[in-house]
């Protein structure tokens, strides 16, 4: 099958990305899958990666122990580069003494023409991921400990290409009151592939993730820090965040990490500077969250987001 580029730069630019995307994805067994690491909150866009003890129904960067958003429903919309799209939505609702969260998402990377090797046209067609995500959360007694675990479903297809995985997470977080702070720990995407062919085969790559939260005494912020580990990289990398929590309910989010590093192209100060960083504010109107983010790659280019959440 050829696949032939038609009319647009943008559109040539749209299927090169999602294609190579998803043989990255697919076809490079030291890789994994990128399409675990994408954003699907704007609020955690805001903080640039960090924030896996802040609790979200939608993100796909957290700790399934902090599930406990009482009854809410969230959902938000993520525009990339090149016309592509990340779509979330999902609630936490109290459940057996502990909290419940479902999500779906879903990133679609455009519809494409398609073509024989004859250069004949065979209609078009889509390429996206999919994720049904469920998780439960529950503190331990009296004890300031809450653990947590959750299970995804995911499919991923480019045409007649697909693969798909199943997928759980383990967390556990401890609350320490005379500090105002918590320390949580949790393992993500352990799990297996199936289905799919010869084309379309990859491996899970398991993460640690050791985080921290600390609401500051004199200062309306909350600062998060996230190591994540894992075997597909030789060092951890390191994700600071903030969220300030100001009057009339406005929130302001900052945040970056240690991908400025390999972001960095050294094209000017201000592109090494604030590469590989995310800023972002909310509005609090009564039960309403309404939150925009934006994530800024080291060669300028951005990613905008736009979250909705109502306090049920």
């Amino acid at each position: 099958m050829i696949v032939k580029p038609r009319r647009t730069q943008n559109t040539a630019k749209k299927k090169l990305f999602s294609s190579f995307l998803f043989l990255l994805s697919c076809l490079s067994a030291e890789t994994g899958f990128p399409a675990f690491d994408v954003f699907t909150s704007s609020s955690q866009l805001g903080m640039g990666g960090a924030g896996f003890l802040n609790p979200s129904p939608i993100s796909s960067k957290l700790n399934p122990s902090v599930a406990d958003t009482g009854r809410y429903f969230s959902t938000s919309i993520i525009r990339y580069q090149a016309g592509i799209t990340s779509q979330s939505a999902g609630m936490s609702l109290p459940w057996k003494k502990g909290f419940g969260v479902f999500s779906l998402r879903h990133i679609s990377y455009g519809t494409f023409d398609g073509y024989d090797d004859d250069f004949q046209s065979t209609g078009t067609y889509q390429s996206g991921d999919t994720w049904l995500h469920g998780g439960y959360s529950k503190q331990l007694g009296t004890l300031p400990l809450s653990i947590g675990t959750a299970a995804q479903f995911y499919s991923s297809s480019l045409k007649d290409h697909q693969v798909k995985a199943f997928v759980i997470s383990v967390g556990s977080d401890f609350y320490i009151h005379k500090f105002k702070a918590a320390l949580g720990l949790s393992f993500h995407n352990i799990g297996k592939t199936f289905g799919g062919n010869n084309f379309a085969h990859g491996l899970l790559v398991p993460k640690t993730v050791i985080s921290g939260s600390k609401k500051l005494i004199h200062l309306p912020l909350t600062l998060f820090l996230d190591t994540i580990l894992s075997k597909d990289r030789n060092d951890p990398e390191f994700f600071l965040g903030g969220n300030f929590k100001l009057k009339n309910g406005i929130q302001i989010r900052w945040g970056t990490s240690s991908r400025k590093l390999d972001h960095n192209t050294k094209q000017d100060f201000l592109r090494s500077v604030i590469g590989a960083s995310g800023f972002g504010f909310g509005v609090n109107a009564g039960s309403t969250n309404i939150n925009y983010g934006t994530f800024i790659f080291g060669t300028g280019a951005t990613i905008h987001g736009l979250e909705i959440g109502i306090q049920l």
